[in-house]
Protein backbone atom coordinates (compact mmCIF):
# COMPACT_ATOMS: atom_id res chain seq x y z
CA UNK A 1 0.00 0.00 0.00
CA UNK A 2 1.28 3.36 -0.99
CA UNK A 3 2.09 5.91 1.55
CA UNK A 4 1.34 9.60 0.91
CA UNK A 5 2.34 12.24 0.63
CA UNK A 6 5.18 11.17 -1.20
CA UNK A 7 7.99 13.59 -2.19
CA UNK A 8 9.01 14.10 -6.01
CA UNK A 9 11.06 16.86 -5.27
CA UNK A 10 11.56 20.67 -3.61
CA UNK A 11 13.91 23.55 -3.34
CA UNK A 12 14.06 26.35 -1.41
CA UNK A 13 16.19 29.96 -2.09
CA UNK A 14 17.50 29.51 1.56
CA UNK A 15 19.01 32.98 1.20
CA UNK A 16 15.99 34.85 0.83
CA UNK A 17 13.26 32.82 1.78
CA UNK A 18 11.72 33.88 4.93
CA UNK A 19 8.42 33.17 6.90
CA UNK A 20 8.49 36.00 8.62
CA UNK A 21 7.72 38.11 5.40
CA UNK A 22 4.85 35.93 4.24
CA UNK A 23 2.53 38.98 3.70
CA UNK A 24 4.94 39.80 0.50
CA UNK A 25 4.69 36.34 -1.14
CA UNK A 26 2.23 34.82 -3.17
CA UNK A 27 1.19 31.70 -2.40
CA UNK A 28 0.38 29.29 -5.43
CA UNK A 29 -1.15 25.58 -4.92
CA UNK A 30 -2.15 23.68 -7.78
CA UNK A 31 -3.94 19.66 -6.91
CA UNK A 32 -4.76 17.37 -9.72
CA UNK A 33 -3.78 14.16 -11.50
CA UNK A 34 -2.75 12.43 -7.98
CA UNK A 35 0.29 15.82 -7.46
CA UNK A 36 0.03 19.00 -5.02
CA UNK A 37 2.30 21.92 -6.66
CA UNK A 38 2.94 24.72 -4.23
CA UNK A 39 5.02 27.86 -5.11
CA UNK A 40 6.36 31.10 -3.18
CA UNK A 41 6.66 33.79 -5.12
CA UNK A 42 7.96 37.15 -3.80
CA UNK A 43 4.59 39.90 -4.82
CA UNK A 44 7.51 42.78 -5.27
CA UNK A 45 9.70 41.28 -8.01
CA UNK A 46 8.09 37.49 -9.15
CA UNK A 47 10.98 35.87 -7.20
CA UNK A 48 10.32 32.13 -6.69
CA UNK A 49 12.25 31.20 -3.42
CA UNK A 50 9.89 28.25 -3.16
CA UNK A 51 8.74 24.88 -5.47
CA UNK A 52 7.49 21.91 -3.65
CA UNK A 53 6.29 19.06 -6.03
CA UNK A 54 4.17 15.95 -4.13
CA UNK A 55 2.40 13.41 -4.83
CA UNK A 56 -1.32 12.37 -3.63
CA UNK A 57 -4.06 9.90 -4.33
CA UNK A 58 -5.39 10.18 -7.34
CA UNK A 59 -8.96 9.66 -6.23
CA UNK A 60 -9.85 13.19 -4.82
CA UNK A 61 -13.59 11.60 -3.22
CA UNK A 62 -11.68 8.94 -1.77
CA UNK A 63 -11.41 9.84 2.60
CA UNK A 64 -7.39 9.33 1.66
CA UNK A 65 -7.19 11.83 -0.10
CA UNK A 66 -7.64 14.57 2.41
CA UNK A 67 -5.78 13.02 5.16
CA UNK A 68 -2.78 13.13 2.70
CA UNK A 69 -3.96 16.69 2.64
CA UNK A 70 -3.52 16.98 5.98
CA UNK A 71 -0.67 14.84 6.46
CA UNK A 72 1.36 17.53 3.81
CA UNK A 73 0.17 20.97 6.16
CA UNK A 74 1.81 19.11 8.50
CA UNK A 75 4.93 18.56 6.99
CA UNK A 76 5.19 21.60 5.58
CA UNK A 77 3.98 23.42 8.17
CA UNK A 78 4.69 26.95 6.41
CA UNK A 79 1.47 26.68 4.60
CA UNK A 80 -0.27 26.96 7.72
CA UNK A 81 0.29 30.69 8.02
CA UNK A 82 -2.56 32.57 6.73
CA UNK A 83 -1.16 36.18 6.38
CA UNK A 84 0.19 35.71 2.77
CA UNK A 85 -0.17 38.64 0.24
CA UNK A 86 -2.14 36.68 -1.73
CA UNK A 87 -3.21 32.46 -2.27
CA UNK A 88 -4.41 30.72 -5.29
CA UNK A 89 -5.64 27.16 -5.36
CA UNK A 90 -5.55 26.08 -9.01
CA UNK A 91 -8.00 22.66 -9.61
CA UNK A 92 -6.37 20.47 -12.52
CA UNK A 93 -8.79 18.35 -14.59
CA UNK A 94 -10.91 18.41 -17.48
CA UNK A 95 -13.85 19.14 -15.98
CA UNK A 96 -14.21 22.38 -17.12
CA UNK A 97 -15.50 24.48 -20.43
CA UNK A 98 -15.08 28.18 -21.95
CA UNK A 99 -17.77 30.08 -22.36
CA UNK A 100 -18.14 33.83 -23.64
CA UNK A 101 -18.16 35.48 -20.52
CA UNK A 102 -21.38 38.69 -22.07
CA UNK A 103 -23.38 35.31 -22.29
CA UNK A 104 -22.41 33.96 -19.00
CA UNK A 105 -25.77 33.89 -16.01
CA UNK A 106 -24.06 32.32 -13.11
CA UNK A 107 -27.75 30.82 -12.24
CA UNK A 108 -26.88 28.23 -14.80
CA UNK A 109 -23.39 27.22 -14.44
CA UNK A 110 -24.09 23.39 -13.58
CA UNK A 111 -26.55 23.34 -16.84
CA UNK A 112 -23.21 24.29 -18.37
CA UNK A 113 -21.42 21.66 -16.96
CA UNK A 114 -24.07 19.23 -17.48
CA UNK A 115 -24.04 20.05 -21.34
CA UNK A 116 -19.98 20.50 -21.71
CA UNK A 117 -18.67 17.01 -19.44
CA UNK A 118 -21.38 16.23 -17.05
CA UNK A 119 -21.54 16.88 -13.13
CA UNK A 120 -21.34 14.79 -9.89
CA UNK A 121 -23.17 15.32 -7.32
CA UNK A 122 -19.88 16.16 -4.88
CA UNK A 123 -18.95 18.55 -7.18
CA UNK A 124 -19.28 22.31 -6.89
CA UNK A 125 -19.34 24.49 -9.50
CA UNK A 126 -17.41 27.70 -9.90
CA UNK A 127 -16.43 30.27 -12.44
CA UNK A 128 -13.73 32.31 -13.40
CA UNK A 129 -13.73 35.38 -15.88
CA UNK A 130 -10.44 36.41 -17.98
CA UNK A 131 -11.38 40.67 -18.23
CA UNK A 132 -8.68 40.44 -21.26
CA UNK A 133 -10.24 37.27 -23.39
CA UNK A 134 -13.78 38.03 -22.31
CA UNK A 135 -14.42 34.72 -21.61
CA UNK A 136 -15.33 32.58 -18.66
CA UNK A 137 -14.35 29.33 -17.66
CA UNK A 138 -17.01 26.93 -15.90
CA UNK A 139 -15.58 24.12 -13.96
CA UNK A 140 -15.77 22.11 -11.25
CA UNK A 141 -14.34 20.06 -8.43
CA UNK A 142 -15.11 17.89 -5.21
CA UNK A 143 -16.66 20.10 -2.47
CA UNK A 144 -15.34 18.76 0.10
CA UNK A 145 -11.66 19.59 -0.95
CA UNK A 146 -12.68 22.70 -1.81
CA UNK A 147 -14.16 23.44 1.70
CA UNK A 148 -10.86 22.05 3.44
CA UNK A 149 -8.61 24.89 1.45
CA UNK A 150 -11.02 27.45 2.73
CA UNK A 151 -11.33 26.74 6.52
CA UNK A 152 -7.18 27.05 5.76
CA UNK A 153 -7.40 30.04 4.37
CA UNK A 154 -9.84 32.74 5.07
CA UNK A 155 -9.26 35.83 4.45
CA UNK A 156 -10.63 37.14 1.36
CA UNK A 157 -7.10 36.83 -0.45
CA UNK A 158 -7.82 33.45 -1.27
CA UNK A 159 -9.24 32.72 -4.46
CA UNK A 160 -9.80 29.12 -6.44
CA UNK A 161 -9.36 28.69 -10.42
CA UNK A 162 -9.13 26.06 -12.52
CA UNK A 163 -5.54 25.41 -14.14
CA UNK A 164 -6.13 26.58 -18.02
CA UNK A 165 -7.54 30.23 -15.97
CA UNK A 166 -3.44 29.95 -15.41
CA UNK A 167 -2.04 28.97 -18.64
CA UNK A 168 -4.02 31.42 -20.15
CA UNK A 169 -3.54 34.18 -18.16
CA UNK A 170 0.41 32.81 -18.15
CA UNK A 171 0.23 33.04 -22.01
CA UNK A 172 -1.28 36.42 -22.28
CA UNK A 173 1.33 37.62 -19.88
CA UNK A 174 4.22 36.06 -22.04
CA UNK A 175 3.27 36.99 -26.02
CA UNK A 176 4.19 39.74 -27.75
CA UNK A 177 2.59 38.63 -30.89
CA UNK A 178 0.82 41.98 -32.34
CA UNK A 179 0.37 40.73 -36.32
CA UNK A 180 0.24 36.88 -36.45
CA UNK A 181 -1.85 34.07 -35.04
CA UNK A 182 0.75 31.60 -32.77
CA UNK A 183 0.17 28.61 -30.82
CA UNK A 184 1.51 27.61 -27.54
CA UNK A 185 1.47 23.65 -26.41
CA UNK A 186 2.45 22.72 -22.68
CA UNK A 187 3.08 19.43 -22.28
CA UNK A 188 2.08 17.39 -18.99
CA UNK A 189 2.79 14.12 -18.99
CA UNK A 190 -0.68 12.63 -20.10
CA UNK A 191 -1.86 15.97 -21.04
CA UNK A 192 -1.14 18.47 -23.85
CA UNK A 193 -2.37 21.99 -23.68
CA UNK A 194 -2.71 23.82 -27.07
CA UNK A 195 -3.23 27.30 -26.95
CA UNK A 196 -4.54 29.65 -30.80
CA UNK A 197 -4.11 33.37 -29.84
CA UNK A 198 -3.42 36.49 -32.12
CA UNK A 199 -2.59 39.72 -30.62
CA UNK A 200 -3.12 38.11 -26.77
CA UNK A 201 -6.26 37.45 -27.72
CA UNK A 202 -7.50 33.68 -27.28
CA UNK A 203 -9.04 32.55 -30.15
CA UNK A 204 -8.65 28.16 -29.06
CA UNK A 205 -7.96 26.51 -25.89
CA UNK A 206 -8.33 23.15 -25.24
CA UNK A 207 -6.36 19.86 -23.37
CA UNK A 208 -5.78 16.87 -25.23
CA UNK A 209 -5.13 13.41 -23.76
CA UNK A 210 -2.00 11.57 -25.22
CA UNK A 211 -0.21 8.34 -25.47
CA UNK A 212 2.23 8.77 -27.69
CA UNK A 213 4.25 11.61 -30.57
CA UNK A 214 2.00 10.05 -32.49
CA UNK A 215 -1.24 11.23 -30.75
CA UNK A 216 0.43 14.62 -29.80
CA UNK A 217 0.72 15.44 -33.57
CA UNK A 218 -2.23 14.39 -34.16
CA UNK A 219 -3.97 16.79 -31.90
CA UNK A 220 -2.21 19.85 -32.93
CA UNK A 221 -2.69 18.98 -36.73
CA UNK A 222 -6.61 18.80 -35.66
CA UNK A 223 -6.70 22.30 -34.36
CA UNK A 224 -4.21 24.06 -36.92
CA UNK A 225 -7.46 22.67 -39.36
CA UNK A 226 -10.13 23.05 -36.88
CA UNK A 227 -9.02 26.84 -36.89
CA UNK A 228 -7.74 27.08 -40.56
CA UNK A 229 -4.33 27.81 -39.53
CA UNK A 230 -1.68 27.92 -42.78
CA UNK A 231 1.16 26.07 -41.26
CA UNK A 232 4.11 28.12 -42.60
CA UNK A 233 2.67 31.27 -41.51
CA UNK A 234 1.76 31.25 -37.96
CA UNK A 235 4.62 30.26 -35.09
CA UNK A 236 4.09 27.16 -32.50
CA UNK A 237 6.09 27.33 -29.00
CA UNK A 238 6.62 24.31 -27.67
CA UNK A 239 7.56 23.28 -24.15
CA UNK A 240 6.88 21.21 -21.20
CA UNK A 241 8.10 17.43 -20.65
CA UNK A 242 9.15 17.44 -24.09
CA UNK A 243 13.49 17.52 -25.69
CA UNK A 244 14.57 19.54 -28.49
CA UNK A 245 16.46 16.20 -29.26
CA UNK A 246 13.10 14.10 -29.26
CA UNK A 247 11.56 12.95 -32.50
CA UNK A 248 8.36 14.82 -31.31
CA UNK A 249 10.14 17.96 -31.16
CA UNK A 250 11.63 17.07 -34.68
CA UNK A 251 8.28 16.33 -35.93
CA UNK A 252 6.67 19.08 -35.14
CA UNK A 253 9.09 21.52 -36.73
CA UNK A 254 8.64 19.46 -39.81
CA UNK A 255 4.81 19.97 -39.34
CA UNK A 256 4.93 23.57 -38.43
CA UNK A 257 8.44 24.93 -39.63
CA UNK A 258 8.32 28.31 -37.72
CA UNK A 259 8.23 25.87 -34.27
CA UNK A 260 10.10 27.27 -31.09
CA UNK A 261 11.64 25.36 -27.95
CA UNK A 262 10.51 27.96 -24.93
CA UNK A 263 12.29 27.28 -21.94
CA UNK A 264 11.47 30.43 -19.83
CA UNK A 265 9.10 32.04 -18.20
CA UNK A 266 9.38 36.05 -18.62
CA UNK A 267 7.12 37.60 -16.11
CA UNK A 268 8.54 35.39 -14.02
CA UNK A 269 12.31 36.86 -12.18
CA UNK A 270 14.46 33.45 -11.25
CA UNK A 271 17.85 33.22 -10.14
CA UNK A 272 20.44 30.94 -12.05
CA UNK A 273 21.29 29.46 -8.13
CA UNK A 274 17.37 28.43 -7.48
CA UNK A 275 17.54 26.81 -11.18
CA UNK A 276 20.69 24.93 -10.41
CA UNK A 277 19.88 23.43 -7.10
CA UNK A 278 16.28 22.42 -8.55
CA UNK A 279 17.70 20.55 -11.78
CA UNK A 280 14.15 21.84 -13.09
CA UNK A 281 13.35 24.17 -15.95
CA UNK A 282 10.76 26.67 -14.45
CA UNK A 283 9.09 26.42 -17.85
CA UNK A 284 7.42 22.80 -16.06
CA UNK A 285 5.73 24.20 -13.52
CA UNK A 286 4.14 26.95 -16.17
CA UNK A 287 0.38 26.06 -14.88
CA UNK A 288 1.64 26.57 -10.56
CA UNK A 289 3.82 29.79 -11.16
CA UNK A 290 1.12 31.59 -14.23
CA UNK A 291 -1.84 31.34 -11.08
CA UNK A 292 -0.74 33.90 -9.42
CA UNK A 293 -1.44 36.13 -12.18
CA UNK A 294 -5.26 35.63 -11.79
CA UNK A 295 -5.30 37.34 -8.45
CA UNK A 296 -6.58 41.01 -8.68
CA UNK A 297 -3.64 41.75 -6.73
CA UNK A 298 -0.81 40.60 -8.82
CA UNK A 299 1.10 43.31 -10.48
CA UNK A 300 1.10 43.57 -14.32
CA UNK A 301 4.89 42.53 -15.58
CA UNK A 302 5.86 42.61 -19.21
CA UNK A 303 6.64 39.20 -20.32
CA UNK A 304 7.77 37.63 -23.85
CA UNK A 305 8.04 34.31 -25.71
CA UNK A 306 11.70 34.01 -26.69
Amino acid sequence: MEVFPKKVFSVVYKKKFNLDKSTNYHLSITIGDGIIKVACIEHATYECLLLNVYELPLDKTDPTYIKSLEQFYNQEFFLIKKDWFSVTLSVSNQKFTLFPHLLLSKKDLPIYMHAACGLDPNDEVLVFTHALAKMSVVFSENASVLNWFRKRYTNNNFQIIHQSNAIIEGIQMESTSTYKTELFVWIEASYCHIVVYDKKRILYYNIFTYDTSDDFLACISAVVQIMKLERNACTLFVAGLIEKKSLAYYRLKNYIPQTKFKTKIHFLNLNTHFLKQSGHLPILYFDVMSSLLCHPHSKEKKGGFQ
